[in-house]
């Protein structure tokens, strides 16, 4: 056996001077770059891995590794049956690095859909100066979340700032309720939470609990010309469904940076409503905030992981997040 090693697989360009941050943290562990076709002599010597381009043919031969560290809050990639981690793996994730920048972008596509602001676009392109009718206002609206998270959470905080009426939707029961949510419901209780909400958005992780969570039924008893928001997962929504209510206006508009499947097929409707706005799993993205947040969570966790302290907050792999 050689040295031992942290194995590194990033979805983005890792910020210069970040390998280095992590050699003077671990100075007794050599870096592996995945992306380099490293031999199954060194993937046997992982005993860390950072990131979340999760190869099966990899991580299948990681028989030392002990503990793993998601660059996203979703750990989809890592629960996969094909990636057969160690049974004795601790799995964290970097849930509360995206809060920040999701929240706004969030704020943003709702502002965007209440204000008409997709079709004044379109009617930019084709130089009409035309009004398109009324437009809505965060003030005084109800806007339900589902997924009261790091994400959801700030969400819900901005729109109450905002004047809204917020409900939230947890999965379980909370002691207390947040002071910028006025009611707060769980997951049992959804269908009252969203049945009169001018704004549905969802911060859901990918799990089989969460699959079709907006079923045909609950679209159709949403509130006619109500606004859907998802920056989770495709999968939490009747994608079918909701194509065919945003085209006969019983659903006023969709905000969408998730979809199902990844990337969206060419041809599919949700290109061209022209109550939808689209974007391509990219909500994450603040500058250099995001990097910072996730990286310095990852460096936290690596100096506890040394010191032999308990992480301060694991993944449930039975639950997904």
């Amino acid at each position: 056996m050689g040295n031992k090693k942290i194995a590194i697989s990033s979805f983005w360009p890792m910020p210069v001077g970040l390998l280095e941050r992590i050699k003077s943290a671990a100075p007794g562990y050599e870096l592996l770059d995945l992306g380099s076709d490293p031999t199954d002599a060194q993937l046997a010597e992982c005993e860390i891995m950072f990131g979340s381009v999760v190869k099966p043919e990899q991580v299948n031969k990681m028989t030392n590794l002990k503990w793993a560290h998601a660059q996203t809050a979703g750990v989809e990639s890592y629960l996969n049956p094909e990636a057969k981690l160690p049974e004795n793996l601790v799995l964290t994730n970097s849930s509360g690095a995206f809060g920040i920048a999701i929240a706004e972008y969030m704020l943003t596509v709702t502002l965007m859909l209440l204000r008409n602001a997709r079709g004044y676009i379109t009617n930019q392109q084709q130089e009409l100066w035309q009004p398109l009718g009324n437009a809505l206002n965060i003030y005084d609206s109800r806007i339900a979340v589902i997924g009261m998270g790091d994400i959801g959470g700030r969400y819900a905080q901005i729109c109450h700032a905002m004047g809204a009426s917020v409900c939230g939707v947890v999965r379980n029961p909370r002691a207390e309720k947040p002071p910028y949510v006025d009611e707060l419901f769980t997951t049992a209780q959804i269908d009252e939470a969203i049945k009169n909400a001018d704004v549905v958005a969802l911060a859901l992780p990918g799990t089989g609990e969460t699959a079709g969570v907006l079923s045909r039924e609950r679209l159709l008893a949403m509130k006619k010309g109500a606004i859907i928001v998802n920056v989770g997962r495709g999968s939490a929504i009747n994608q079918d469904a909701l194509i065919e209510l945003l085209q006969n206006g019983h659903l006023g508009g969709a905000g969408l940076d998730v979809t199902t499947p990844e990337p969206l097929p060419k041809g599919n409707p949700l290109w061209t409503l022209p109550n939808v706005v689209l974007t391509p799993h990219t909500s994450h993205g603040g500058r250099d905030n995001t990097s910072e947040l996730i990286i310095g969570k990852f460096l936290r966790y690596l100096k506890d992981y040394l010191n032999g302290k308990p992480f301060e907050r694991v993944v449930d792999k039975g639950v997904g997040y």
